[in-house]
């Protein structure tokens, strides 16, 4: 890593401290059991046992000896698994404890820390209009304590932001299945080919980062609002009933139609409010789920 702040070695330091604790008590073994491996391998050959199921009968071996054999085998466990951050204008905000950018960044640690510990690679691809990081596939806890830096440290060049191109790109540089975590606030259009394209290769987990403001607007009359990713002005508003019920509407229209989107394509997303009191807890929940249906 690059020389980097008191500050921020702190919050790195702070954030793999949190995480790992949370992945080594609640998220390991569900992560385990929700992403297998690409299949089974051959191990060995032992004498057979009661209860061994005949099918694994290694007949060559029991003709030669005279006495059952049978095969045994291990799961091909390791994966590699891609954290594909959003790091937009529209990422930088927030209104309760945190900015959208630092709950991306906890929870790509928390898939990051999961990976490893299951003996899985992990990599990062940050983009905005553009791809503007990429960090490939590797394993151990440096590694993943690099990719928390670049996304805390990380200071884009665009503001814009382009899922279609992100999820292209994925496909560009990895070839082989994945686990693809796709972490945005999904304040884009015109990426739901590339979605269907990327879940159909890949086993595709989008977490949806949104805050609360973006919800439902409060009451504070006439407000100047600035487009984090245009720069755009406009006034609204906010105290009238009749806008606030009406962006109410509007947003929750947007959410049922991105939902819908996500599972006309066999992928179930998982949301993550910034003032939420433990980020784990809707990714803990999704794996039991998972787990269940697997």
């Amino acid at each position: 890593m690059a020389q980097l702040s008191r500050e921020l070695l702190a919050e790195i330091r702070r954030i793999e401290i949190v995480t790992r604790r949370l992945v080594n008590q609640q998220m390991a073994g569900q992560y385990h059991s929700v992403f297998k491996g690409r299949g089974m391998s051959f191990d060995e050959v032992r004498q057979y046992a009661p209860g061994d199921d005949p099918r694994t009968i290694d007949w060559n071996v029991t003709a030669r000896t005279g006495e059952p054999y049978v095969k045994t085998y291990v799961e091909e466990r390791e994966l590699t698994v891609l954290v594909v951050v959003d790091m937009s204008g529209s990422m930088a905000f927030g209104t309760r404890k945190r900015e959208k950018r630092w709950v991306a960044a906890q929870l790509a640690a928390m898939m990051a820390f999961s990976a490893i510990k299951n003996g899985d690679r992990v990599g990062l691809v940050a983009f905005t209009d553009t791809v503007e990081r990429f960090v490939p596939p590797k394993k151990g806890r440096k590694h993943v304590l690099r990719i928390i830096d670049e996304i805390l440290s990380f200071d884009p060049v665009g503001h814009g932001t382009d899922l279609k191109n992100a999820l292209e790109f994925v496909g560009r540089v990895q070839r082989r299945k994945a686990v693809v975590f796709l972490i945005s606030d999904f304040l884009d259009g015109g990426y739901e080919r590339a979605l269907h394209v990327t879940a159909r290769r890949h086993d595709l987990v989008p977490l949806t980062v949104y805050d609360p403001a973006e919800q439902a607007l409060p009451d504070l009359g006439i407000v100047m609002l600035e487009d984090a990713e245009t720069g755009e002005l406009s006034a609204m508003d906010w105290g009238s009933a009749g806008v606030r019920d009406a962006f109410a509407a509007q947003q929750a229209q947007g959410d049922a139609a991105r939902l819908q989107d996500f599972r006309r394509y066999g992928v179930n997303p998982i949301r993550v409010a910034t003032d939420a009191t433990d980020y784990a807890a809707p990714l803990v929940n999704y794996f039991r789920i998972r787990a269940k249906r697997a």
